[in-house]
């Protein structure tokens, strides 16, 4: 369980350090537009962190052969773990380094509605109503948390039917038997 812990340590602290990067870059403030489009980049941290995860633990402690079952519950070990980590770094990031990052980014939203030129004054109101439940910060730690069981879970089961090797037992070499 010790290598689940330290990867999922290890990918949500990655993943804290895109989110500062975003922030200091600008995409969080001033260059808002740009953001639905780089934040999606994140996602080659837990790629490639549950693929070295699993790998590794194909590796070192299956030696060298790991079978669809033990390399997905490696792969929920991290996510849960991930689960746990990624909303406390969230947190801290909306409480502590950018607390108008919420605010921000529920203007910004408003904006998207406005220009959408909806006849629907109805539907303009509920979508902005929606948009107050995403940018609270219950609703926002809650999205975390959900975002990190789900895509932790599609990633565990991709590189599970990716990286897994069949524990079936070889075939002895086949002795030729001589033609008479």
């Amino acid at each position: 369980m010790r290598l689940e812990i330290n990867s999922g340590l290890a990918i949500s602290i990655a993943c804290f350090l895109w989110q500062l990067l975003e922030f200091k870059l600008g995409f969080h403030t001033s260059r808002i537009d740009y953001f639905p489009f780089i934040t999606w980049l994140v996602l080659i941290i837990p790629i490639t962190g549950y693929y070295w995860a699993i790998r590794l633990k194909r590796d070192k402690f299956y030696e060298g052969k790991i079978n669809f079952l033990q390399a997905l519950v490696t792969g929920v070990k991290i996510t849960a773990v991930c689960m746990v980590i990624l909303p406390l770094f969230s947190w801290l990031y909306i409480s502590v380094i950018n607390p108008l990052y919420l605010t921000a980014m529920y203007n910004h939203h408003l904006e998207l509605i406005d220009s959408l030129n909806l006849s629907n004054l109805m539907e303009k109101e509920a979508l902005k109503k929606d948009a107050i439940k995403e940018f609270s910060t219950a609703g926002y730690l809650v999205q975390r948390f959900l975002v990190s069981l789900i895509a932790g879970g599609i990633l565990s089961l991709i590189i599970a039917g990716v990286i897994q090797k069949d524990k079936r037992p070889t075939l002895p070499e086949e002795t030729e038997t001589p033609i008479v």
